[in-house]
Formats: structure tokens, sequence, C-alpha cells
């Protein structure tokens, strides 16, 4: 019974890795469509909540708003990278000048006899490959955009009809306070994540653009908000999205002040914010084990890019919150858990 079982498992997992790897064109703009519908419905209860709006005010107006609100960041976000991108192609041949005689100077400074370019620099440590798959990850995003809004519209329309149907179903009462209360623990859980690491990676954004533009880097504004979006990408995140302006800095300048300035201030930005303010935050609400962070990390990266690296941690938090619920995969909640503590329902 017990091989049976195992069995039945093992065929399950299989197929549900198959289903992801080969999915994933389906899969993504999905996800990142409820991700986007988790934000509006997030900034309409924000609205309503606070009192910023009155309570007479139909829900569907202030649901309207808050998806125009949304739209309109995601395309004024969207117009500044890309105006940025093209700052930096038109500048791409004087930075390409200045980094070839970079390296010369390192090269001497070290002793090294042959002469160390840019060209020569890449094909060694293969950077075309790195930059075209990060490259094609947002670009991929970007084409499927339209697909993401039109998931986000349906979801919109018929979220009023998600509790009806739920009745619908004939669960006894106790599964149906089952299913609410997991629905409520995810929810809970999620909104507290993405919370906190909106305000800590906007605060780090923030500081981040104020120490770059006391350095003199170019594209201040760009680098500040890929500091803001890889710090959602838990633990190497915040070390690439420092080092990305502080590289460029030797690119772009002869002394090397600029480049101790970047790496010294975001890098105490990020410790104070990231390392020490954020955990404090959390509390509980992340009960995630380290390794399983790091783990699931890697393994969505492989899936899915740098989409799955930036929703890896949401997707983990649902995934220990279900596991919690049933007695046959209690464990593996316990597992994953940071403090093994789980509450079941």
């Amino acid at each position: 019974m017990k091989i049976q079982k195992a069995t039945n498992i093992s065929i399950i997992v299989a197929i549900s890795v198959i289903f992801i790897i080969y999915a994933k064109n389906f899969l993504v703009p999905l996800i990142l469509a409820i991700v986007l519908w988790y934000l509006i419905n997030a900034m309409n209860s924000l609205l309503r909540l606070n009192g910023f709006v009155k309570k007479k005010i139909p829900l569907s107006f202030t649901l309207i708003f808050s998806t125009l609100i949304m739209l309109l960041l995601l395309f004024s976000v969207g117009s500044l990278i890309a105006q940025n991108v093209n700052g930096m192609i038109n500048s791409a041949p004087d930075y390409r000048v200045n980094l070839d005689h970079q390296l010369k100077r390192i090269m001497e400074s070290l002793g090294y006899a042959k002469t160390v370019d840019f060209n020569t620099l890449s094909a060694e440590l293969n950077l075309g490959d790195y930059l075209g798959r990060l490259l094609n990850s947002f670009s991929t995003i970007a084409q499927q955009f339209l697909l993401i809004l039109l998931y986000t519209l349906f979801m919109l329309l018929e979220q009023s009809t998600f509790p009806r149907k739920i009745l619908a179903l004939g669960f006894a009462k106790q599964k149906r306070e089952n299913i609410s209360n997991v629905l409520t623990s995810i929810n809970k859980a999620v909104r507290k994540y993405l919370g906190v690491k909106f305000v800590a990676s906007f605060a780090t954004g923030l500081l981040s653009y104020i120490v770059i533009r006391i350095a003199g880097l170019d594209f201040a504004l760009f680098w500040a908000f890929l500091i803001f979006v890889f710090n959602f990408i838990p633990t190497i995140g915040s070390i690439v999205a420092t080092l990305f302006p502080s590289v460029v800095s030797l690119v772009q300048f002869e002394s090397l002040t600029p480049f101790f300035i970047i790496i010294i201030g975001v890098g105490i930005i990020q410790i104070i914010i990231g390392g020490i303010m954020e955990p404090r935050l959390y509390g509980d609400t992340l009960n995630i084990s380290p390794l399983v962070i790091v783990i699931s990390l890697v393994m969505w990266g492989i899936l899915w890019g740098v989409v799955g690296m930036l929703l890896c941690v949401p997707i983990t938090v649902i995934l220990i919150q279900i596991f919690a619920q049933f007695e046959s995969t209690h464990s593996v909640a316990i597992l994953l858990s940071r403090n093994g503590k789980m509450i079941s329902h």
C-alpha cells in the first residue's frame, strides 16, 4: 500500500514538473496576470479601507480607478525604461572605448603583457549569452503584455462570482470554511510579503538613486529602478543590483572614486534595509527556510528564467500554505518552513 502511494505521488510530481516546463508560455502570462490582478485588488482595498474614498461609492468604480492607476504606472515605467535603454545604446560606443582603456590599465598594473579588450573579455566570460537570456526574458514579458492584460480583465470581471461558485460546488459547511481559511491564509501571507518587499525595495531604490546621483553615474533613474526590481529576487538579487551600476561606473569614469561610492553606499543600504529591517517587518509571516528559498530560486530560475526568480518566494509561500492543510503533505510543509510551526485547518 505504501509502495503504491509513493508511486502515485512520484507520478503526480513528474507530471507536474513536465507540465511546468512545457506549459511555460501559457503559465507565465497567467501567473503574471494573477499578480497584476492581485495588485489591483490590493490597491482597491487600500483606497476603501483607509478612507481615501467614501464607503457609499460603488466597489466597481474604485476597482476601475485602481486598474487605470496601475496601468498608467506600468506604461510610465515602460516608457522610462525604453528611454533609458535608447540612451544607453547611443552611449555604447563611448562606453566601449572607455572599457577597453580601463582593461588596458588594469592589465598593465598587474604586469600582464597581453592586450585584453571587450571582445576578449566577453568571449571568455560568455557575457553575450547571459545578457541575451536576460534581455530575452524581459522582451518575452513585453510581447505577452496584451495577453496578460486580457487575462487580468476577465479575472476582474469574474471575481465577484468566485464566492458563489465555491458555494455552488455543494461542499459541506466545514469544507467550505476550510477552503475559506486556506485562501485567507494565502492572501495574508502573500500580501504581507509583497507589501513589505515593495516598501523595502522602493526605499532601497530611492536611497540608491541618491547615492548614484552623487557619484555622477549616467541614467541614475534607470539603475535605481533596476535595483528596485532585482531586490524582489531573494539572495542574489541585491548583489546583482549593486554590481551592475558599480561595474558601469568603471566604464564611464577614469577614476575609481565613483565605483567605491556606489558599491559601498548601495551595499550599506542593502545591508541595513534587506538584512536588518526586512526580516523584522516580516516577523513570522514569511515562514520559509532560507535553504528552501535558495533551492526555490535556483529551481524556478532554471524553469522560468528571471520571471521564475521574481515569483519563487510567493509560489513557495502558497505551496507551504496548501501543503499544511492536508495530512498527507503536512510533513512536507513542516520541512519547507523556517521554524516547523504550521497551522492546519
